[in-house]
């Protein structure tokens, strides 16, 4: 239904998967985007005007475009957590990591008792009726996976112990906070920073945890990355690309007049 197998199909085989941030409210971003071929859609509740109710118009229409919803949550609240869990995208991601306690808080919020503290009253998950709930609560944690974005150099210096936390099924930085953690905020591409980065790659490539990265696209930055084997990438957004797009095409039309 949400399209999780997909992703972990290419994962287990070494593949790589592509996406972008999504924060428009208005669904047809999605379906357009699924459309272009992208593998999923990181659909942003964190830093975006849309609600639970946007956020579901978005996971529709990854559906019906074949592609898989990462739903980035505001916070690691449960009660903030669990509506968005009851629209079963293919992943939660998990903002604002900063330690072990956090991790672990994380889990807890997306996972049923006994692993969690998630409050049961599905209704998209069970397909509204039509599917066993017995069955639905068996397959539930492997159905919507759980994503946590390292975003502090404490979490980096903690992130061996991060990636031991049961129930990770996958990691991501978060470079920019990550820089305003070392006092580098907005320089990203500071060395500093990219050595923490590096650092959480090379922790989870060790201990076989599925990671992932969401970054501008240029293609020097990127292909650097990508020497390091993510299993998905995400890259730039729709107000990124539309204003690159609308920016470029005006100079060009411009030019074009000007040597008529």
């Amino acid at each position: 239904m949400n399209n999780a197998d997909k992703i972990k199909e290419k994962w287990s085989r070494g593949e790589l998967c592509v996406g972008t941030v999504v924060q428009f409210l208005d669904p047809a971003v999605t379906e357009l985007y699924g459309e272009a071929g992208f593998d999923f859609l990181w659909i942003d509740l964190e830093h975006s005007a849309m609600s639970v109710s946007d956020a579901l118009g978005h996971a529709r229409a990854a559906r019906g475009a074949d592609t898989a919803a990462f739903i980035r949550v505001p916070s690691r609240d449960p009660v903030l957590v669990k509506p968005i869990l009851e629209l079963h995208p293919a992943a939660v991601i998990v903002p604002r990591i900063e330690s072990v306690a956090d991790a672990e808080a994380a889990v807890k919020a997306c996972r049923y008792p006994p692993r969690g503290v998630r409050g049961i009253g599905p209704s998209r998950g069970v397909r509204f009726g039509r599917r066993d709930m017995v069955e639905y609560l068996e397959e539930s944690a492997r159905e919507t996976m759980v994503i946590l974005q390292i975003e502090h150099i404490d979490a980096v210096a903690e992130i061996d112990a991060i990636l031991d936390v049961p129930g990770v099924d996958s990691i991501v930085p978060g470079q920019g906070d990550i820089s305003g953690s070392m006092g580098l905020l907005g320089q990203p591409n500071h060395p500093d920073v990219v050595a923490a980065v590096e650092r959480i790659f090379e922790a989870a490539k060790s201990k076989g945890v599925p990671f992932g990265h969401s970054t501008g696209y240029d293609p020097d930055i990127t292909r650097r990355w990508l020497e390091f084997d993510p299993n998905w990438i995400g890259l730039d957004g729709d107000w990124i690309t539309l204003y690159k797009h609308a920016a470029q095409l005006a100079a060009n039309v411009r030019a074009l007049a000007e040597v008529r």
